[in-house]
């Protein structure tokens, strides 16, 4: 993002994009315990910000890992310590960077999870595919390619199952976690809207489709 301010907490329409995140689930008709795991060295930041933007909205706070992977095993098991039924409930994870996410999405994805177990949101992709090898490349349908997103729904005891594996490269998000663990996942229509914020130019994108959400 070239910029000094961690990209989860600038400033996103009146508000820090990690703010619109926990505030979608809040709305959603599941209204979820919210746990934010963050980075150790940020959580007094995030706690000033709290404060500065009167963010009053309830969730618990918990220290990250090195990796992605360990930052959700570290808030599962937060989770799995403090809440009784933790196995048998339905268990969201989503990128704090993902602020633009619908409470309908939020809503489908775990009446979904209920049923089939493990949902992931995706978007098929619009543009032509190619593999590259080394030497060359190839082009594949790309009807058949889905560019997947967050969140991802999961029972609680599946889940947690999957996160007692150990590490390795190969898990870029908690389907190919649980996916590792022997598990099927199943795709859900996502929302072409629903963009994670990763470049400088993410922002001014996210700004227009934020004034359109609210108009």
């Amino acid at each position: 993002m070239n910029s000094l301010v961690p990209k989860q907490f600038m400033k996103l329409g009146n508000q820090p994009i990690l703010m619109h995140s926990l505030r979608a689930f809040a709305s959603s008709l599941a209204q979820p315990v919210l746990v934010l795991v963050l980075n150790k060295r940020l959580i007094h930041d995030w706690q000033l910000l709290c404060t500065q933007y009167h963010f009053d909205l309830p969730h618990i706070l918990v220290e990250g890992g090195d990796t992605r992977f360990h930052s959700v095993q570290n808030g599962l098991n937060y989770i799995q310590e403090n809440f009784q039924d933790a196995s048998k409930s339905l268990i969201a994870i989503h990128d704090g960077v993902r602020p633009l996410v619908k409470k309908d999405l939020i809503d489908r994805g775990f009446l979904e999870a209920n049923e089939k177990a493990a949902v992931v949101p995706a978007v098929q992709s619009k543009e032509s595919v190619r593999i590259r090898n080394q030497d060359y490349s190839k082009a594949i349908d790309r009807s058949i390619v889905f560019l997947v997103q967050t969140p991802q729904f999961f029972k609680g005891d599946m889940l947690m199952h999957a996160y007692q594996q150990n590490y390795c490269d190969q898990f870029t998000d908690d389907a190919s976690v649980v996916e590792k663990a022997g598990y099927p996942i199943h795709i859900m229509d996502g929302d072409t809207r629903n963009i994670k914020i990763t470049f400088p130019e993410d922002i001014p994108f996210a700004e227009l489709l934020l004034q359109n959400k609210k108009s």
